[in-house]
């Protein structure tokens, strides 16, 4: 069940409060409340995203069974916000084999979560970009061995198998001599 996070929005019943202006961006992105307040970012088909608002860390979680293409993916993640300013400091190992930890940068004026959220799902716009490149890529590279072009395939019978071309124009070894005697 999705779980829609509003912020600055008026209480029912609460105390009278000035118009709240409209919201300057939106984030849509696959996440989950956990209870402690943590964010959690399932995006990625590599790694999950957890933020937590009250240590000011996310962490960069990877999913089992990836294998080490998910700790590159963790890195370019980490370096694509960390030049973007959202981190403060180096992406250590956290208390699990395979998830790394990131301090949020601390601002006086713009809410580190709310910069964090929208970089993210920023990232993600861009590697779904890359990946869907990726994979016409891939399948164009698929399609022409599983459906040549009729210039780039041949019939049956009309190109003889290597394995008979090759004893015909590779003449054989020379005869190798060692300490005097000839070996065949």
């Amino acid at each position: 069940m999705p779980i829609k996070i509003t912020i600055n929005k008026e209480t029912v019943g609460g105390a009278d409060i000035e118009e709240v202006a409209a919201p300057q961006a939106t984030v849509k992105l696959k996440a989950r409340k956990a209870l402690d307040g943590s964010i959690i970012i399932s995006d990625h088909k590599l790694m999950d995203i957890v933020v937590i608002p009250s240590k000011n860390k996310v962490l960069i979680v990877p999913r089992p069974g990836f294998g080490q293409e998910t700790y590159f993916k963790q890195k370019d993640f980490f370096n694509a916000l960390n030049s973007r300013g959202v981190f403060s400091g180096p992406m250590e190992g956290g208390n699990i084999y395979g998830v790394f930890e990131a301090k949020l940068g601390i601002s006086e004026d713009l809410s580190s979560v709310q910069v964090a959220l929208l970089e993210i799902e920023r990232y993600f716009k861009q590697e779904a970009v890359e990946e869907g490149f990726a994979e016409e890529y891939d399948d164009e590279i698929e399609d022409r061995f599983i459906n040549p072009d009729d210039e780039d395939s041949t019939e049956s019978g009309e190109i003889e198998p290597e394995e008979e071309t090759r004893d015909r124009t590779n003449p054989p070894p020379p005869h190798q001599h060692y300490g005097g005697y000839w070996y065949n």
